[in-house]
């Protein structure tokens, strides 16, 4: 019996998690007939519509997760997957310097006019995936390195040792920890939709073992993002949430309306979309004890 959980041990440890991301998350692109997970930002009018969902009701978490970094008015900071500057924005108004990394075209035309209309100087953007980077040309060291939902990268080894290449404090990574509403709704869907199986991205759990094999050893903090989006017709919802499932003809958008319309609560004169997840809050220092080798 002994033996046989020694077995079994030694062959977790043997894994190499960083090669399960990579399955997964290329698996999950594939099934989402995406090249990569920014694509879905690349229209200005979705990039839109998530800066007013943030401004809406993500002010609390972002300002929540802004309480929770090692900041001061000196720090220079590198917010990886910056998206519209849901959270390089305000960070900017609370520190030295702040450098956007953010591919996506949809995303990144409103970032500039959001740094625009902020006033905010202060802000670099460089207009790339993290994963083609050449740290060097990055304005580092940084203080402060956080990589917010943005962790679609296939190597995520890599990903995050040049990280940790560019940091001089602590690196905070937000991630899922489980499936997500959309994760489950498409599990569902996707075989109407796609004529194939749906398939999740790696969560925390494949993420938590990828950094202990480095030798990173992190603080872990789930929460859960409680929302429900209301929709005044099912038309919004199928324009808010047509991105997720990658609905490219009018065959497949009117599939998933008359899905939205079984499953969402009809209450008050709108449509609810339950939109909760868990997710994580992983976080470590370059410097101190989470991180030994």
């Amino acid at each position: 019996m002994a033996k046989s959980v020694d077995k079994r041990m030694n062959d977790v440890y043997n894994i190499d998690w960083n090669a399960v991301w990579t399955e997964q998350m290329q698996r999950s692109q594939r099934s989402k007939n995406r090249k990569e997970c920014s694509s879905i930002w690349e229209d200005r009018e979705s990039a839109k519509r998530f800066w007013d969902m943030s401004q809406r009701d993500g002010q609390k978490r972002a300002k929540e997760t802004i309480k929770d970094l090692h900041i001061t008015p000196g720090s220079r900071v590198l917010d990886i997957g910056a998206g519209p500057g849901t959270l390089a924005i305000p960070i900017s108004q609370k520190v030295a310097h702040v450098t956007a990394v953010e591919p996506s075209k949809g995303m990144l035309e409103v970032l500039d006019e959001k740094i625009l209309e902020y006033k905010r100087d202060n802000i670099s953007v460089v207009r790339k995936r993290w994963e083609v980077i050449d740290i060097e040309d990055l304005e580092g060291p940084y203080d402060v390195v956080i990589a917010s939902f943005s962790l679609g990268m296939p190597d995520i080894r890599r990903a995050i040792e040049d990280m940790q290449a560019v940091c001089s404090g602590h690196i905070y990574l937000y991630w899922f920890a489980g499936n997500t509403s959309w994760d489950e709704h498409s599990t569902s869907i996707w075989p109407t939709l796609h004529g194939s199986e749906y398939h999740p991205s790696p969560k925390s759990d494949i993420l938590f073992n990828v950094l202990y094999q480095i030798g990173i050893y992190p603080h872990m903090e789930p929460f859960i993002i409680g929302r429900n989006e209301t929709y005044s017709t099912l038309d919004d919802a199928v324009n808010e949430q047509e991105s997720h499932f990658a609905i490219e003809t009018e065959q497949q958008r009117e599939i998933l309306r008359q899905y939205l319309k079984e499953k969402m609560h009809f209450e008050n004169g709108n449509y609810i979309y339950d939109a909760r997840s868990t997710r994580v809050r992983i976080w470590w220092s370059v410097n101190g004890p989470e991180k030994l080798v």
